[in-house]
């Protein structure tokens, strides 16, 4: 649902839940859309309705993760994003998510992993770029890492947070051959007027 429709989609989405109460396909779009709005709790009960009907509904599994990621209870959601790729090996954002998850555990080695693995399936993903240049710079490995940033910036000329990922790093890095402040002021400076 798109951001300014979401009410309107949960109304509709509502409506087909009463006219068909064990509809998976409409309880995961109730939950994005109730995910959409903040509530990830309430979209947590209509995701495990989904998987109620439908146990191998990988795109569940991943939002039922999330949701479960953004209350805190991170071992849940790694329970559903492990369980989502073990259905679809292949579904990039469940890497992602997954891989955002195990950094947020300091299982940062883990953690890039999952965000490299998602990389390959869907190397367009700026923010996933940009979270593995920070996985990255933690495991000490700042030249992949601003490969990572670089490319984030390729894909969004306007990312501000990839803007000063990289700056950090090329202001900060122990490796003089890396380091370069002033491009390092530059990117920040670009980060500033982005996010007026």
């Amino acid at each position: 649902a798109q951001r300014g429709k979401v009410p309107e989609a949960i109304e509709h989405y509502a409506e087909a839940l009463r006219i068909k109460p064990e509809y998976a396909n409409a309880h995961d779009n109730l939950g994005v859309a109730l995910f959409q709005q903040g509530k990830a709790a309430e979209a947590v009960g209509h995701y495990e309705q989904a998987l109620r009907v439908k146990p191998e509904y990988a795109e569940a599994h991943n939002n039922l993760g999330s949701a479960l990621s953004q209350l805190g209870r991170l071992a849940e959601a790694i329970e559903h994003h492990e369980h989502a790729l073990r259905i679809k090996p292949d579904f990039a954002e469940a890497h992602f998510n997954l891989g955002t998850v195990l950094f947020q555990q300091g299982k940062v080695a883990e953690a890039a992993e999952h965000l490299g693995q998602g990389l390959r399936l869907k190397p367009e993903d700026s923010v996933a770029h940009n979270n593995l240049g920070i996985a990255l710079v933690q495991l000490g490995k700042a030249p992949e890492a601003i490969g990572h940033y670089e490319q984030a910036l390729r894909l969004k000329p306007d990312y501000a947070e990839a803007c000063n990922s990289l700056a950090w790093v090329l202001a900060t890095c122990g490796d003089g051959a890396v380091r370069d402040g002033a491009r390092a002021v530059e990117l920040v400076e670009e980060a500033n007027r982005l996010a007026r």
